[in-house]
Formats: C-alpha cells, sequence, structure tokens
C-alpha cells in the first residue's frame, strides 16, 4: 500500500509539473501577443492621426476632385428644411449682427438668436 502511495504522489506530482510547464508556455505566448497588439495598436493610432491631418484630407479631397469654392454664396429663403423656427424681427438693429449670428450657428452647430430669451 505504501508503494501505491508513493507512485499515486509521484504522478500527482509529474502531472502538476506537466500542468505548471504548459501554463507557463501559454503565458508567454499570450505575452508576445499582447506585446504585438500593443504596437500594432500603436502604429493604428500614428497612422489615424496622419490622416486626420489637415493636409492629409486636403489631399484627398483633391484626389476625389474636390475643390475649394472661387466665391461664396448665400441663398435667402424663406422656406429651409433646417430652420427651427421662425426668424425674429429686427428691431432697430442691422442686417449685419443677424447674419455674424447665423455664420456662428453655423459654425458650432446650434442656431444663435440675437434676441435675449425670455
Amino acid at each position: 500500500m505504501g508503494a501505491t502511495a508513493l507512485i499515486a504522489a509521484a504522478l500527482l506530482l509529474v502531472g502538476q509539473s506537466a500542468a505548471a510547464t504548459q501554463a507557463s508556455y501559454q503565458i508567454a505566448t499570450l505575452k508576445q501577443e499582447q506585446a504585438r497588439l500593443s504596437a500594432e495598436h500603436d502604429q493604428l493610432l500614428a497612422q489615424l492621426a496622419g490622416d486626420r491631418a489637415a493636409n492629409r484630407v486636403a489631399t484627398a479631397a483633391v484626389q476625389l476632385g474636390l475643390s475649394h469654392p472661387s466665391r461664396w454664396q448665400y441663398v435667402h429663403s424663406t422656406q429651409s428644411p433646417i430652420a427651427l423656427g421662425p426668424r425674429p424681427q429686427n428691431q432697430g438693429r442691422s442686417g449685419v449682427w443677424d447674419g455674424v449670428l447665423a455664420v456662428l450657428g453655423a459654425v458650432i452647430g446650434r442656431p444663435l438668436n440675437s434676441q435675449p430669451a425670455h
């Protein structure tokens, strides 16, 4: 009985050692994969930053046949699909201020009103 227990304990020890060795190899492989993916991530972030650069966007636009307009043209309309409400009445002000607010509103993506809120 003592010899059987000794052999069983030895086999258990060998099995645990083999499992630990296999886990060690898996850890090393996963660390290598993590390092490779981290390097690829950094490369992709650098590529994205380069692609977002203004000169790259301008070059891509030219390659697509796009160009800057030779002049700006504003179209005034009483019916606009993006109008969010009636145009405020001009109360003794020049239309320049309303135009400035309209341009600023278009730039920030939110309409600006030249009249104080009530």
